[in-house]
């Protein structure tokens, strides 16, 4: 059985990793819209990474905490850790989200969550990367052009299909860069 994720659930999951949980974590996917108050589609698991190998340890804990709220303990998700290390972050790429007693949890900068995405780049990504660029403007957030568009450039490069190269191009003119 899967649970859509409300921005209240996941408010309410995010407040208590926070508070029972150790250290430094970085929500991503679909999951990161309804947390930043964006809700525009469903999503059915949490993308919850810890930063560390401490963090990481963690992970049944996070899952009885999901398991607590009455989640299936499948709604978090550990495949985004995987493309986290894969694509590289800074310490400029984390953006506090929520702090908590014992642990901080961020969001991605614009351009760390477009190179998260743009490697598979479904419909929905691609929408997501929309919804997130326009939050992050509006939040002031730094977004440098210029990386976006070294991202897409490299994106459609790597490309295999025909369909990815198409929304890739349709995201940069969403964007207002040209690739």
């Amino acid at each position: 059985m899967t649970t859509n994720l409300d921005s209240a659930l996941l408010t309410k999951l995010l407040r208590r990793a926070a508070d029972q949980l150790k250290g430094e974590w970085l929500l991503v996917g679909g999951t990161l819209l309804p947390a930043v108050g964006i809700n525009v589609r469903s999503t059915v698991d949490v993308d919850l990474i810890g930063l560390t190998t401490a963090e990481s340890a963690q992970q049944l804990e996070l899952m009885e905490l999901a398991g607590s709220l009455g989640l299936p303990v499948d709604t978090i998700n550990q495949t985004a850790a995987f493309f986290l290390k894969k694509v590289g972050y800074t310490k400029i790429d984390l953006i506090v989200l929520h702090q908590g007693s014992t642990a901080t949890i961020f969001r991605p900068s614009l351009a760390l969550y477009w190179r998260l995405k743009c490697g598979r780049l479904s419909e929905t990504d691609a929408e997501d990367c929309r919804h997130y660029m326009k939050f992050c403007l509006d939040a002031g957030d730094p977004v440098s052009l210029d990386d976006l568009g070294e991202i897409l450039r490299r994106s459609l490069i790597e490309a295999a299909s025909a369909d990815k190269k198409n929304r890739l191009r349709q995201l940069s003119r969403s964007a207002g860069i040209e690739i």
